[in-house]
């Protein structure tokens, strides 16, 4: 890959990962943010501990996202190997954290879709792609066009719970046209890699072809599990 070329896609993805940490930030106001500000922070689960640490990942990951494209648009690819260490930490902390937050709303009540189905996608699908594509990315970090287009699943793999908490807070959509919608649109950011690929380079990048795949077979294994009385039993203790 020539340096022109690691240039333009690290500032393609730069865009990316700012419109990322504004939809994070759009989508926490209401029920984090604003609240924390205003002193009147309730938890929405007993099991609280795992709330601000998650927080915490989320939003530095995101803030990291930005700052390491820019390092390599400038060239700056030492300081950027090196930042990669925090990257492992906030994702490491992100999915135990993750875990520990979704865990805590469970047992809930049967008619809590977002906590029922939401939480199988957050659990099953979300953290784990978020795992595995960041690893991935690290395992490819001498490949530059694999490297940063898993890290952009990586950074967008939880993507679908900013979605769903904006079409909740920003838009009149009914909670169960909130839960059909979040998949399609979560798969535009992906379909956004292939596009991309297209339009700025002439072709489809494997990873990206993988990134798509991936997401599409997460999709496919988890949907069903999501509304399966096994799953079901399991997140409202019955």
């Amino acid at each position: 890959m020539g340096q022109a070329e690691l240039v333009r896609d690290a500032r393609f993805l730069r865009v990316m990962a700012i419109i990322l940490l504004v939809m994070t930030i759009a989508g926490f106001m209401p029920r984090y943010i604003l609240p924390i500000a205003q002193g009147a922070y309730d938890p929405p689960a007993s099991w609280n501990v795992w709330m601000h640490p998650h927080a915490i990942a989320g939003f530095g990951f995101s803030l990291l996202f930005i700052i390491q494209p820019t390092l390599i648009a400038r060239g700056n690819f030492a300081l950027h190997s090196r930042m990669g260490w925090i990257g492992a930490a906030l994702v490491a902390l992100s999915v135990v954290s993750g875990v520990g937050v979704q865990l805590g709303m469970f047992p809930t009540a049967r008619g809590d879709e977002s906590n029922i189905v939401g939480g199988a996608f957050r659990l099953l699908q979300s953290l784990p792609m978020m795992a595995g594509f960041f690893i991935a990315a690290y395992l490819l970090r001498a490949r530059p066009g694999w490297h940063w287009r898993f890290m952009y699943m990586a950074a967008f793999a939880a993507v679908g719970t900013i979605i769903g908490r904006l079409f909740q807070y920003y838009t009149p959509m009914p909670p169960e046209m909130i839960g059909a919608m979040v998949g399609p649109a979560n798969l535009a950011f992906v379909l956004v890699l292939p596009i991309s690929d297209k339009l700025r380079h002439g072709r489809v990048h494997k990873a990206s072809w993988i990134s798509l795949a991936v997401f599409i077979a997460f999709q496919a294994v988890v949907a069903p599990f999501a509304f399966s009385d096994t799953w079901i039993g399991f997140a409202t203790g019955t």
